[in-house]
């Protein structure tokens, strides 16, 4: 039976909001799971997420399969341990560098400048 570690999707319409969950390749992105790492909220201001790291470490180590998003936010989860030096179960990351999406007015603006 193959495992992986995958976002399952909650929240309200437009209000994304994940857990980070260890699942069953074969089960539904919204289905059974063996278990919750952690969330991660992109709606959220600042973008934030908790990670328990010593259960994602088991989880890797005994084969998980993670997605890229999921080791994306481990990773961080990671790196912000190394520096904080905290618990490894209780790890917050905050995303500092948020991408702002620009409108169609100020695109055009953009370009006329160029112009």
């Amino acid at each position: 039976m193959s495992v992986s570690i995958r976002m399952s999707r909650g929240g309200s319409n437009k209000l994304a909001a994940y857990r980070i969950v260890v699942a069953t390749t074969r089960s539904k992105l919204d289905g059974s799971q063996l278990d919750t790492l952690g969330y991660y909220r992109p709606a959220a201001k600042p973008v934030e997420a908790r990670v328990d790291l010593e259960k994602a470490r088991e989880w890797i180590k005994k084969g998980a399969i993670v997605s890229s998003t999921a080791m994306r936010v481990i990773k961080l989860a990671e790196k912000q341990a190394a520096n904080d030096g905290v618990d490894l179960k209780k790890v917050m990351v905050t995303f500092s560098s948020t991408k702002t999406k620009k409108t169609h007015k100020e695109r055009l603006a953009a370009k006329k400048k160029k112009d």
